[in-house]
């Protein structure tokens, strides 16, 4: 992690370093047991040449209390540090290192260091002759241990306080580890080690049920068990114990097995109350158990399980806290132990019925697997688990075992809601035949009807961890609020309306892991596969550089700018026939990661995805993919950055989509429209679109800015922010905006391509455009005008085509358009036109210079005036609210107000515009019935399942309404 690797370098910058020689080799002295022994006179007549640096790493006033200072070889480094043994009887604070200042905080664990001496179960009666003592650990301090044998216990009535920060953590590893770290090559992610030093245990007295002695009674006093690693007595009688604070840690490299049925975790909570505070926590590359809780009542937050040998988190022994906000990743060590489960919940394993029963509550968790099992649940173990993803785990996403612990599903105490599985199994085998797996994750009656919203899909998961549309279609239950959380707890847990670990507003640059995880997000310091170095740095990020035709997989990972050189195609043409690819089709994706910013340096460098091939743009909120130019760039990186006015367009090319569905305009014109015969050469010479596949997947574009492009080639040859050239509906595009293009925003040719959330502002012709025979949907569409509207010769909110050559072409235009603001300033808001059916639905269309309205052509007025082309639930505030009548048979007015023979036509009002905050309705537009495009039978029921379920017009509900706001360009006085 940079942060680390930083600190250690100022640490070696800080202090007293002599050299003293060459770089050699060397190898590590642990600090074992006592003092290190003096190495013999070396009887090599070629020794190794001595350490280069002497650093000390003690605190500026010596080593505390209870430590003694060590002096070590560490690969190049002659390390002086402190090491404490045995037990401390006092309280001690070991100072921190700062991030910025390298002074100290390197402190040796040898042997099992216990922090004071156990004080019994029960706090009221302490244990005669007991020793309590906290242990405070400053920000940025390393606590390592060299072999298994070095591991820290906190005794019953004793406390361990971790105060890291985010930028700074505490950081417990091992000597192998901080050797690495000292020479200036530390270990990446996926380093395999593990088992290098012991790990944390902390003991308490809050109740459980495994007690040693058979005859006491769970949760009192009496019931007391030895915990493992030979770590001492845990349990007794008060949930509220406090063992102290674990702020912003990594425990890494750790873990044992000391018998069959004895190992050390990386942190053993062990009868742990909620009086403790656990909070920003991650164990890394764990021999065993990532975390385990045996027994007890501590709650946590924060918590990153990496890489972990055996289960991530594992509980049992009555444990009854809760958790929110956790994080699994499996690696390449799982599979190495028996269990490797991601979560392995339990009761009591000689009594599944043992109380108290094990009972937590645990919301907002993402399982990411390799092999084994998601959830693994069992041994009697009630709890309610909320808002969760598990994916890729081999032999299923879910399996709960034994008939005790179908009981309490049965019984409504084991639930399981607003989850999204995505594994190849999703249930295990039924043991019990009254027991289905599915039944209870589809809340099957009677039984499991507390199970909501649980689907199975495949994860889209982002940038590894942040929730893509499958987990964000998920609807989320608020544990602060929700019913099967007890009431007593929902204080524990932060509001939230998103499933997963992370919400949909963070990135890997800015999210609650972000700063104090080891590796979770590594620095790119190269240019990824599939790009070239340029050798130029603008600001401080690294220029990679793409030309040609991608022509395999290429992944651009945040971190650099990667810049467009041409017409970048990515694969090579595959043909209108998915299953007959031309002869030298070459099927590519290209991915982008969220954060990533792409640029061209002119109107001759743009992006073509050919057909076969893929694009997915997979920004989030917090961290949106943006397409620009080098301009913007620029004046970015000199500290002017453009804001929303600024007037500058066609700066690069653009993004151009190819696909294999459906289109009308061909260029063989003995070619029928709808075939894989009727295929387009695309605008800029972008190759060919279309075919018969109106499901063809082009890929993913979400949360992703088109900014400062297009271009005119010729007269009617345009480069537009963003062409969808014969795409089809298995393509997803939603939260897309683009921002000052020359010419139109979106251009539709053909296809059947859905989109949701779409902004286009400050657009140089028409914001949307369609032609061709596009028969896809699209739903909460605005469009804001601006100061470069007008410039060119369209200017249109919405222009709206079939096909200009024969008006009547099959498969004609035909979409479903739901919830749009238009706010214009010129030209006209709706040009319906050359033979166009459609339904238009919720929309507000106002400040147009010329009309709100325009349906021009006799063949798009029939269609009016058969039904096909409708108007409904729409607010028109124009000075001319309609174009002048060019055909005596078509009145405008007549069509907007349902007169015969339009009277499908309903609910559209003329009226004054109140939107308030620019495009946010007010009561005049809320005045308008709406109509709710779900249930709509005026709307081809295949279609329905598309639409989300509205009760209002435009294209936000109100100003809370955040589908447009943290990731777009917005004018100022918008909601934000």
């Amino acid at each position: 992690m940079k942060v680390q690797m930083s600190k250690i370098k100022l640490l070696l910058a800080g202090v007293s370093i002599a050299v003293i020689a060459a770089c050699s080799d060397s190898s590590i002295s642990s600090p074992g047991e006592g003092q290190l022994p003096t190495p013999p006179a070396p009887t090599n007549p070629n020794p190794p040449t001595p350490p280069s640096a002497a650093v000390d790493a003690r605190p500026a006033g010596g080593c505390p209390t209870g430590f003694s200072s060590l002096t070590q070889t560490l690969g190049s480094v002659e390390l002086t540090a402190c090491q404490t043994s045995g037990t401390l009887l006092a309280d001690t604070t070991l100072p921190g290192a700062s991030a910025t200042a390298g002074q100290g905080a390197i402190y040796f664990l040898n042997g099992q260091v216990a922090v004071g001496t156990d004080a019994g179960g029960d706090a009221a009666n302490p244990l005669t002759g007991s020793t309590s003592a906290t242990l405070t650990i400053g920000a940025g301090a390393y606590i390592v241990g060299g072999t298994t044998a070095d591991y820290l216990t906190v005794s019953r009535g004793s406390q361990l306080v971790v105060d890291g920060e985010q930028f700074n953590p505490v950081i417990f590893t091992s000597s192998d580890d901080l050797e690495a770290t000292l020479s200036d090559n530390p270990r990446g992610f996926n380093d395999g080690a593990n088992a290098e030093w012991g790990g944390i245990i902390l003991n308490g007295r809050a109740p459980i049920n495994a007690c040693d002695d058979p005859a006491a009674i769970g949760a009192t006093a009496d019931c007391e068990k030895s915990g493992e690693g030979n770590s001492g007595l845990f349990g007794g009688n008060d949930a509220s114990d406090n063992s102290g604070r674990l702020n912003y840690m990594q425990v890494r490299f750790a873990g044992a097995e000391v018998t069959a049925d004895n190992e050390l975790n990386g942190i053993a909570f062990q009868g742990v109350g909620n009086g403790t505070e656990v909070d920003y926590v991650q164990v890394h590359n764990n021999f065993d158990d990532g975390v385990e809780f045996f027994g007890g009542t501590v709650n946590v937050k924060h918590m990153v399980l990496t890489q972990i040998g055996d289960d991530s988190m594992d509980y049992t022994d009555g444990w009854t806290g809760n958790a929110q906000f956790v994080l699994v990743q499996q690696g390449a060590l799982d599979g190495s132990r028996s269990g490797d489960n991601g979560f392995e919940f339990d009761n009591f394993e000689d009594n599944d019925d043992r109380e108290p029963r094990s009972n937590p509550t645990i919301s907002n968790f993402t399982l990411i697997g390799t092999q084994d099992t998601g959830m693994l649940i069992r041994e009697g173990t009630a709890g309610d688990f909320l808002n969760g993803v598990v994916t890729g785990f081999q032999d299923e996403c879910l399996h709960i075992d034994d008939s005790s612990t179908q009981s309490q599903a049965a019984a409504g105490a084991l639930t399981l809601n607003s989850t999204l599985f995505s594994c190849d199994v999703p249930f295990a085998d039924e043991e019990l035949p009254a027991f289905v797996h599915a039944d209870f994750f589809n809340g099957v009656a009677p039984s499991y009807t507390a199970n909501q919203n649980n689907v199975q899909a495949s994860s889209t998961l982002v940038g590894t961890f942040f929730p893509g549309a499958n987990e964000l279609a998920v609807p989320a239950l608020n544990p602060t609020a929700a019913s099967v959380v007890d009431a007593d707890r929902r204080a524990f847990f932060d509001s939230v309306n998103y499933i997963g670990a992370f919400s949909p507003s963070e990135s890997a640059g800015n999210s609650w892991a972000t700063g104090w995880t080891f590796g979770l997000f590594p620095e790119v310091t190269e240019c990824p596969t599939g790009t070239v170095a340029s050798g130029e740095t603008i600001g401080n990020q690294f220029v990679c550089r793409i030309t040609g035709t991608v022509d395999r997989d290429v992944r651009l990972v945040a971190g650099p700018l990667y810049e467009l050189v041409g017409a970048v195609f990515v694969g090579i043409d595959a043909g209108p026939d998915a299953a007959n690819p031309s002869t030298n089709a070459l099927e590519a994706t290209l991915t982008i990661d969220p954060g990533v910013t792409i640029f061209g340096r002119s109107t001759a460098d743009y992006l073509v995805v050919s057909r076969g091939s893929q694009l997915q743009s997979n920004g989030s909120r917090g961290a949106p993919v943006i397409m620009t130019s080098r301009a913007d760039i620029l004046a970015t990186a000199a500290g002017n950055d453009r804001g929303y006015n600024t007037g500058n367009n066609a700066e690069w090319g653009g993004l151009i989509i190819n696909g294999r569905a459906p289109i009308n305009a061909c260029d063989d014109p003995a070619a029928i429209g709808g075939t894989i015969d009727c295929e387009k050469s695309g605008e800029g010479s972008s190759g060919l679109f279309g075919g018969a596949d109106a499901s063809d997947n082009s890929g993913s574009i979400r949360y992703t800015r088109v900014q400062y492009a297009g271009a005119e080639v010729t007269a009617d040859n345009e480069l537009n922010g963003i062409a969808f050239q014969g795409v089809g509906n298995g393509t997803t595009v939603e939260f897309v905006q683009v921002h000052n293009n020359f010419d139109d925003g979106v251009e539709f040719f053909g296809g059947a391509v859905n989109v949701k959330n779409l902004l286009l502002t400050q657009i140089g012709d028409d914001s949307m455009d369609y032609t061709d025979g596009w028969t896809g949907n699209a739903q909460f569409v605005l469009v804001i005008q601006g100061d470069l509207d007008g410039s060119r010769s369209g200017d249109n909110g919405f222009e709206f085509d079939n096909f200009e050559d024969n008006d009547d072409r099959e498969p004609r235009s035909n979409p479903t358009i739901a919830n749009f603001t238009l706010i214009g300033t010129q030209d006209t808001g709706m040009l319906i036109r050359e033979g166009t059916a459609g339904d238009f639905l919720n929309g507000v269309v106002t400040g147009f210079g010329d009309e709100c309205l325009h349906i021009d052509d006799s063949s798009t007025q029939t269609q009016a005036a058969n039904g096909d082309l409708t108007l409904r639930s729409t607010f028109f505030s124009c000075a001319t609210s309609f174009a002048d009548e060019e055909l005596p048979s078509f009145v405008h007015a007549d069509f907007f107000n349902g007169v015969t023979p339009y009277t499908t036509n309903v609910n559209n009002v003329l009226g004054t515009s109140s939107l308030t905050q620019v495009f946010v309705p007010g009561a005049n537009e809320n005045a308008v019935i709406a109509i709710d495009p779900r249930t709509d039978t005026v709307i081809d029921a295949s279609r329905r399942s598309f639409f989300t379920s509205v009760d209002y017009v435009g294209a936000v509900e109100n100003a809370a309404d955040d589908r447009f706001t943290g990731w777009t360009l917005l004018p100022a006085g918008a909601p934000n």
